[in-house]
């Protein structure tokens, strides 16, 4: 899977959670998982990953699951370096 694909579904998972949620309660719930995300992410970041500009890290993708109180993520999109493929089509 490359990256690119990993950022579409990562925020296609995390828009259509959000959805589910009153527009009212959004901001609660990004300033909750930014607080329980820690150092070096903050409400931009959660903006860019909701935007599909970035992947979301798997242990933020634990919190926001924790806190949403439910399965938001597949459990294949959990990855590591290892699962993503940076070769860009070269051989």
């Amino acid at each position: 899977m490359t990256t690119q694909q990993i950022k579409e579904i990562d925020s296609k998972c995390l828009n259509d959670y959000l959805a589910t949620l009153p527009h009212s309660d959004h901001r609660f719930f990004v300033t909750a998982v930014v607080r329980a995300c820690g150092e070096g992410i903050k409400r931009k970041t959660f903006y860019n990953w909701k935007a599909g500009c970035c992947c979301i890290p798997s242990f933020c993708k634990k919190e926001i699951e924790r806190i949403a109180g439910c399965v938001v993520f597949p459990k294949e999109l959990y990855v590591t370096d290892r699962d993503v493929d940076t070769s860009c089509g070269k051989a």
